[in-house]
C-alpha cells in the first residue's frame, strides 16, 4: 500500500511540476513584453516587487544627435517605451555633459566616437548614470569596455536590440539604487572616529580633501567634520545640484558662496583656489544661473 501511495505522489508531482521554457519562446516572450515587465521577470520578482518600480521607476534619456535616421529612430523608441523619457536632443558633447551635471539624466545615448573623450572629462565625475553607446555599421572604433557590444545604428537598428540595451542599462541602473528611496534629500551620515554625525546639506560650506581623508566644513561647527573617505567617494553622497567640484581637493556649495574670480571662489571666511581643468564647469553653472 505504501508504494502505491509512493506511484501515485510520483506522478502527480511530475503531472504538475511546471516544465522548462525553451529559450526561443522564452525570448519571444520577452520582445512582447513592456520594459518593466521584462526587468521583472529576468530578475525573479514578485508583482509587489514590479508595483514598485513601475511606480517609482522613471528614466530621463539624452540623445546626442547623431545621423539624422538614427535620430529620428532613436526618439520615436524612447517614446513609446514607458519609463523613458526624452529629457533633451542635444547638438554637442559639451551640451550633454552640461545636462548630466544638472542632473538631468539616467540613461545617454551616444557615439561610441566620443567614448574616450566622455571617459576624460568624467575621469572626476562620478555619476549614476548609464550610457548605450551607437555604432555605425562596420565601425572600427575599440569598445568601451571589455565585451561591451555597442548598439548597432543603419539598418540593423530596431526596437528589440533597442530595448535589450535598455534593459542592461537599467539592470545597471537598479543595481545602483538599492538604497536611494531610504535617503532623505535635507541630510545625511557622517561617521567620524567613534561618532555618527547627522550633517544638513544646507550647513555644508566646502568640502577638502586630503589624500585617503576628507574634512567637511559646516556653519555649525568651528572644526570640520573629518571622515575616512577619499573625496571622490565622498562626492558621490552630495547632491549634484548644490555642491561642485572647483579642484582636486575643493567642493564648495553653491549656497554658499559669496563670489567668483577667475582663479579663486570666496566661500564663507575661506578663498578657495579653481582648478583649471574645473573652470569652465564652474563657470557654465554660473551662466545658466544668471
Amino acid at each position: 500500500m505504501q508504494a502505491l501511495f509512493t506511484v501515485l505522489f510520483l506522478l502527480k508531482f511530475t503531472a504538475t511540476r511546471r516544465q522548462p521554457i525553451p529559450r526561443d519562446i522564452r525570448q519571444r516572450r520577452l520582445g512582447e513584453m513592456s520594459l518593466l515587465r521584462r526587468i521583472a521577470v529576468i530578475l525573479q520578482m514578485r508583482p509587489r516587487q514590479a508595483c514598485f518600480i513601475h511606480s517609482t521607476m522613471t528614466l530621463k534619456c539624452i540623445l546626442l544627435k547623431d545621423s539624422p535616421e538614427t535620430t529620428r529612430q532613436l526618439k520615436a523608441f524612447i517614446e513609446k517605451s514607458q519609463p523613458l523619457t526624452l529629457e533633451a536632443v542635444t547638438g554637442s558633447l559639451k551640451e550633454t555633459l552640461l545636462h548630466t551635471d544638472a542632473g538631468g539624466a539616467d540613461i545617454l545615448f551616444l557615439n561610441i566616437k566620443w567614448a574616450a573623450q566622455v571617459k576624460h572629462e568624467w575621469t572626476e565625475r562620478e555619476k549614476p548614470l548609464a550610457i548605450i553607446w551607437l555604432a555605425p555599421p562596420r565601425d572600427k572604433h575599440p569598445p568601451p569596455q571589455p565585451g561591451y557590444n555597442p548598439l548597432v545604428t543603419g539598418d540593423s537598428l530596431n526596437y528589440l536590440h533597442f530595448l535589450e540595451a535598455v534593459q542592461k542599462a537599467m539592470l545597471h541602473l537598479l543595481a545602483g539604487r538599492k538604497t536611494t528611496k531610504l535617503r532623505d534629500e535635507h541630510f545625511f551620515f557622517i561617521k567620524s572616529e567613534y561618532r555618527i554625525i547627522k550633517v544638513n546639506f544646507d550647513d555644508i560650506i566646502f568640502c577638502e580633501g586630503l589624500k585617503d581623508y576628507t574634512q567637511v566644513y559646516t556653519a555649525r561647527k568651528t572644526k570640520p567634520i573629518i571622515t575616512l573617505q577619499n573625496l571622490k567617494t565622498f562626492a558621490e553622497r552630495l547632491p549634484a545640484n548644490r555642491f561642485v567640484r572647483i579642484h582636486r581637493s575643493y567642493i564648495v556649495s553653491l549656497q554658499h558662496v559669496e563670489s567668483i574670480t577667475k582663479k579663486e571662489v570666496e566661500i564663507g571666511d575661506r578663498i578657495v583656489p579653481i582648478g583649471n581643468s574645473f573652470r569652465s564647469h564652474l563657470m557654465e553653472i554660473v551662466k545658466r544661473n544668471s
